[in-house]
């Protein structure tokens, strides 16, 4: 391993501070940073996207040396740790997750751990989302991101990381030594379906609600996460919080330049 590159690394996720996946990239960072901050929510925030508390207070937990709890959501971790707890000296790079379960697609829109590293763009630090696949029915088996993440970060530092966008790392559900290698994806539409709301009683016979994330079999469009990660490929994706169809912008304009309307 080469001498570490970095002073400070901060570490986010959305499934909360004491998650098993935190705890693997930890391990992992400290192979490249000097410190390494943890500043995560004190609860699971999964899909909660980069939602920020604009409504109510955000209060933080010390939970050790560089190491805090926040009762908020994951981009809220992001700014109360880049624009208070390291205010002085901000973190070089941004690591969020390592999530349990994929962040492919449509998901990206909805994870607060892509959440977490497209605020860490907003506040101009480089960053990247990892996420560890698995069936939806099953606990993560975190073989391969414990063995991948070190050598994929390795990767991603030597090519230098981009302005302007954070990059999504989704490690296939595989056993370990099983994975491909690495490919540079598109986000495509993933695996989601929609979302299903199962009523339950309380104890009163009112009902309250269950939403879930469904998913199911998809296509799976060249050089898209989905179809990587399907074939034992890791993928990663540049994204950005742009999400204007070019397609249909042109369209548009067209058709609305030819009316006269605009």
């Amino acid at each position: 391993m080469s001498q570490k590159r970095f002073r400070r690394i901060l570490l986010a996720n959305d499934d909360g501070i004491d998650a098993p996946g935190i705890q693997i990239l930890e391990k992992v960072a400290e192979h490249f940073a000097d410190e390494i901050w943890v500043v995560a929510p004190a609860t699971d925030k999964s899909g909660v996207s980069n939602s920020i508390s604009l409504r109510e207070p955000v209060r933080v937990e010390a939970r050790g040396a560089r190491k805090f709890a926040v009762h908020g959501t994951p981009a809220d971790c992001v700014a109360v740790a880049v624009r208070y707890l390291m205010k002085d000296s901000p973190p070089d790079v941004l690591l969020s997750g390592i999530n349990s379960g994929s962040n492919i697609g449509f998901e990206t829109v909805l994870s607060g751990t892509v959440g977490a590293a497209i605020t860490g763009v907003l506040l101009g630090i480089p960053s990247i989302a990892l996420s560890q696949d698995k069936r939806p029915e099953d606990q993560p088996e975190w073989h391969t991101a414990a063995e991948q993440c070190l050598p994929v970060l390795q990767t991603l530092f030597d090519a230098g990381l981009p302005a302007g966008c954070c990059l999504n790392v989704n490690f296939p559900n595989l056993p370990q030594g099983q994975v491909n290698g690495m490919r540079v994806t598109r986000q495509g539409i993933g695996k989601v379906k929609g979302v299903t709301v199962t009523p339950t009683a309380d104890p009163h016979g009112e009902d309250y609600f269950w939403l879930r994330v469904e998913h199911g079999v998809t296509d799976l469009p060249e050089n898209s996460e989905v179809s990587a990660v399907a074939a034992g490929f890791i993928s990663v994706t540049p994204l950005t919080w742009e999400r204007t169809s070019q397609q249909v912008w042109s369209e548009l304009s067209a058709q609305l330049s030819q009316s006269g309307t605009v």
